[in-house]
């Protein structure tokens, strides 16, 4: 048996197998298009050139190996036997229909050649290591067997101690807030058909309906930008924001407590409404990402329902009575009729932002 790798001389004086990298080079999942070409179709393959210059092989057999685990095997390769150069691409699926974006990245991933001839087999391996295209705090697996897309987010959060005076009521600690945060990410940017009234549903893509779950990690590098939790018992109202250099989560206990006398009561309306500012707050780096470039800008106007300098909702702009809220618009609240109640309950990140928070997990490979 003969081991060898593209990078030498020649493999055989009868087998001469070269392997290289050819466009497409960038895996996409679920072909997710980007935001300026949100009508046209993505990429979900990485394209090799199977070049033959030596004699036909008897068999052939091509292998996408992470380590010694065997990830996909191609099963027809009759055509790669012969002279030349073939074309073969890869979809980035395991043979058990799973794509793992995490997978994808592995510094020992490789394609396997092993070709067959006179009794001799000799093995040519191409190593292709895959990175992050977009960002690299998201990962993204693919069952696509089961309909089921697991998003993995990577989320940075910091103490950003308490603000106020000090009262007979206390704001949760650090960690009790970065848990939450964590979940309202989970909650609002998961769409899963596990929420009551037909709220936060799958997502329709060229290969089908997704379900979509959203897993928030903040213990683990890299991540996104970095939010400061505060826990404020100040009267006045802290407001949240995504800009750069300010970004903070408030937890605004003090405030709502002059409209909320009941502790249980607060407790329970701070907790909700922080937890769906976390995730309008993260959801802007998300949309500015996946929109950069956008005209108006597609985060800083909250998808058009707000002005970008001020940041306030436009005049007659209405949440929605039933159905759906989209987590990332502004409403006027000189005429909204939605109760805080109800937003908790219906607001959800839309179809299309949740594909792309996936877009932004694209891989792209090189070698």
């Amino acid at each position: 048996m003969h081991t060898l790798t593209t990078q030498e001389d020649s493999l055989a004086e009868l087998l001469n197998y070269r392997i290289r990298l050819v466009n497409p080079q960038v895996i996409t999942p679920l072909n997710i298009p980007a935001f300026s070409q949100a009508h046209a179709t993505g990429e979900e393959k990485v394209g090799f050139c199977i070049e033959n210059n030596g004699t036909v092989a008897d068999s052939l057999s091509l292998e996408i190996m992470s380590g010694d685990q065997l990830i996909y095997q191609e099963q027809d390769t009759h055509h790669f036997r012969s002279s030349g150069c073939h074309l073969w691409f890869w979809d980035g699926y395991s043979d058990a229909g799973i794509m793992d974006t995490q997978t994808l990245k592995r510094s020992d991933l490789c394609l396997r050649l092993v070709a067959f001839h006179a009794g001799e087999h000799f093995i040519v391996e191409y190593p292709f290591k895959g990175k992050a295209r977009h960002v690299d705090w998201v990962d993204v697996r693919v069952d696509r067997i089961n309909r089921q897309v697991d998003v993995l987010m990577r989320l940075s959060f910091s103490d950003g101690g308490s603000r106020g005076r000090v009262s007979d009521f206390s704001c949760p600690d650090y960690l009790t807030l970065a848990a939450m945060a964590g979940e309202g990410v989970e909650l609002y940017w998961s769409r899963n058909g596990h929420r009551a009234g037909d709220i936060g549903n799958g997502i329709q893509t060229e290969q089908g309906l997704f379900n979509v779950t959203v897993v928030a990690d903040w213990h683990t590098k890299p991540a996104m930008p970095d939010f400061k939790l505060i826990g404020s018992l100040s009267e006045r109202f802290g407001r949240s924001t995504s800009l750069k250099g300010f970004r903070r989560i408030f937890y605004n206990q003090g405030f709502y407590a002059k409209h909320i006398t009941d502790q249980t009561n607060l407790n329970r309306f701070c907790e909700l409404n922080f937890k769906m500012t976390a995730a309008h707050e993260i959801g802007h780096i998300i949309l500015d990402r996946y929109g950069a470039g956008s005209f108006p800008d597609y985060s800083w106007s909250h998808k058009g329902t707000s002005t970008v300098l001020t940041q306030r909702a436009k005049r007659g702009v209405m949440m929605p009575l039933q159905g759906e809220i989209d987590l990332m618009k502004y409403a006027d609240a000189r005429v909204n009729r939605v109760t805080p109640a109800d937003r908790f309950l219906r607001s959800v990140a839309a179809a299309e932002d949740v594909k792309g928070l996936i877009w932004l997990s694209a891989v792209v490979f090189n070698v």
